[in-house]
């Protein structure tokens, strides 16, 4: 069982940049719940954050990126270089999912924010091909590092089916930690549904031609 993640020490400069971040994505989420997408510009979303243009286009390529959020990296690069040495426990299931672990941006970020992301991406069909678009690339990478780990030069069908799987781990924790009414840390979701999905797995029929 996963322990609550903890957020590594960040110094002064960083925390400022981490809530200018979240000041810009929460004044486009706002404005767009009540404007719409069309209905927003980039200018209205740094006057109500109280940020420059240009200190909008340092964190944000677009209106629809600020209302998405930042996009959690895919490991710190100490956990990437274990990942692809066969670590952290050997299992590849098991580690994809430490390494998608997006525990500490959503924790931080809080079930309020992530609801305004998604009931904005129902109603906004840009926004969810923005989202989906993220994901794809997230799946892709997430591949690659598997064929790296397994030393083959290109990722192949099984290196792009295990990125699969343990993505749709991760998707199918995060909505289940999203809904819950408790305390629970979004970690203890992805425990269980990964040993659901492996139960699962070990059990499946062979079809196999």
């Amino acid at each position: 069982m996963r322990g609550v993640h903890v957020p590594p020490p960040t110094g002064l400069r960083e925390a400022k940049k981490a809530e200018t971040r979240r000041r810009l994505t929460a004044s486009a989420r706002s404005l767009a719940a009540v404007l719409g997408l069309d209905g927003v510009t980039v200018d209205a979303v740094c006057a109500d954050a109280g940020v420059s243009l240009r200190t909008f286009f340092n964190y944000f390529d677009s209106k629809e990126s600020a209302v998405l959020g930042e996009e959690p990296p895919l490991g710190t690069p100490s956990a990437r270089e274990a990942f692809l040495t066969g670590g952290p426990t050997g299992d590849l299931l098991a580690d994809l999912v430490t390494l998608l672990d997006p525990s500490d941006a959503l924790e931080q970020e809080g079930r309020d924010g992530l609801r305004a992301a998604l009931e904005l991406a129902e109603r906004e069909p840009r926004l969810l091909a923005a989202h989906l678009a993220r994901q794809v690339a997230r799946e892709q990478e997430l591949a690659v590092l598997v064929a790296q780990r397994r030393g083959l030069a290109d990722a192949d069908r099984s290196c792009r089916a295990a990125a699969a799987v343990a993505h749709t781990v991760v998707r199918s924790a995060c909505h289940e930690w999203f809904d819950a009414h408790d305390a629970a840390p979004l970690g203890d979701h992805l425990d269980r549904a990964r040993a659901d999905v492996a139960a699962a797995l070990s059990t499946a029929p062979d079809v196999r031609r």
